[in-house]
Parts: C-alpha cells; structure tokens; sequence
C-alpha cells in the first residue's frame, strides 16, 4: 500500500522531504473542503467533490462526487486511505481551533504543523474491531511509524495563579503504529513504558532516562535516522 499511496502522490505531482517532519496539529472536527479522493484498497483512485462524510471515532464513511458528475458511496473497510484538500475554509478551522486552547498560548511543544496539500485519513482498526479512518499527523515520514489523531483523548491543560485557574485543551494522546503493527495508544502517563516498546531496540535512544511526551517526533526523528532497521 505503500506503494500505491507515492504512485497517486507522484500522479498528482506532490513532492516531499525525505527529513523529519513535524507533527501536523490535529483537527477536531472533520474539516469542510470542495475537493478530495479516496485511494482504495483495490488501487482504484476516486477523486472528486467531497459530498459528505460520517463519523463516530473516526471516518466511517464518505461520499464522492467524480468528475463526471457520479457519486460514489465509499465505506472505510474498502479505504486505503482519504484525503481532504486544503482550502482557506481548512485553514480558518486550523486557526480557530489552535485560539481556542491555552495550552497553545503557553507552549510550543504541542504539535503544530500544518499540510499544504492535503489533510490525510489512513485506514486502521482499534483493538481489531471495526476499520476507519483516523487523521494521520506524520504522513511525510511515515515510513517506520505513524501516528494518529486519537479523536477521543482527554484534552486538559491548566495555568494556575495566586487567583486564578483557567483549562484549555490539550492533545495528550495518539495512537502509534510500528513498521505496521497494532495500534499503541500511546499517552502522557504511559509514555515511559511505551518508549520502551516503541524505541527500546534503538540504542541511541535506550539511554534516555526521562522521555517526553512532547519529544515524541523527536524521537521518531532519531529513530528513524538511526535504527531504521
């Protein structure tokens, strides 16, 4: 699948850096755009008008209108992937939603990148149940991991003074999977035990005595330039 996911990427002549990328600030609604496809498991590319799409914890389905004028009803279960295309509606919910939290007049450890082409939806299961799809904060280095938008992670972040305490919200959770294996929900106070899991087999980073949520694309930075194997 990899390999249909930079054939489409190439047809649609979009390039990417083969260095560390950031991770993309997720999206709490499933954003508005005109334009999008749909890269299905079969290999078929259906790219269109973006009529609706359903959602419960992820995308479970979504409609396409071709350039023909057809419509096509797709399930996640037959998705490889979805994409939605960066429009100025997009990028005004990018700002609205990033005004919205404290943490992020506070901190520049939350993520924060943003596409410039497209918002990308990757097929996956939780727990081996159902497939859908979840947005994918890392898709210009996805390669050896990749890590998702955890839609339903507790947000909370706190600022206290001599008299005042105000909450925003913060994402403190994804959903990482390794060189394809099962989704690890992956979090701040299980971080230390899932570093292990997910770097322990690196020894430039089986030293670290106080890994960081918030150093997480760090750590997959390093990881992958230096154990990629």
């Amino acid at each position: 699948m990899k390999n249909l996911k930079f054939t489409f990427l190439v047809f649609l002549g979009i390039t990417f850096s083969l260095s560390a990328q950031e991770l993309q600030q997720p999206l709490e609604e499933v954003p508005v755009s005109n334009r999008g496809y749909a890269l299905l498991k079969t290999g078929e590319i259906i790219e269109g008008r973006i009529r609706t799409t359903n959602s419960s914890r992820g995308i479970t389905k979504v409609k396409l209108e071709d350039e023909f004028g057809v419509g096509h009803t797709i399930n996640a279960e037959d998705m490889y992937e979805f994409a939605i295309a960066m429009n100025e509606a997009v990028r005004l919910q990018y700002a609205m939603e990033a005004g919205s939290s404290v943490k992020k007049l506070l901190s520049k450890k939350e993520p924060d990148a943003k596409p410039t082409d497209f918002l990308i939806f990757r097929n996956t299961s939780l727990d081996g149940e159902k497939e859908l799809l979840l947005q994918l904060l890392n898709p210009d280095d996805d390669e050896l991991f990749e890590v998702f938008y955890d839609p339903f992670a507790r947000k909370t972040t706190q600022l206290t003074g001599e008299y005042i305490t105000w909450t925003g919200d913060s994402h403190r959770a994804y959903f990482v999977s390794k060189k394809g294996g099962p989704l690890l929900k992956v979090k701040k106070g299980n971080y230390k035990r899932m570093f292990a899991t997910l770097f322990g087999d690196c020894s430039q980073l089986s030293g670290t005595s106080k890994p960081r949520l918030e150093d997480l694309e760090q750590h997959i930075a390093l990881y992958t330039s230096s154990c990629p194997f």
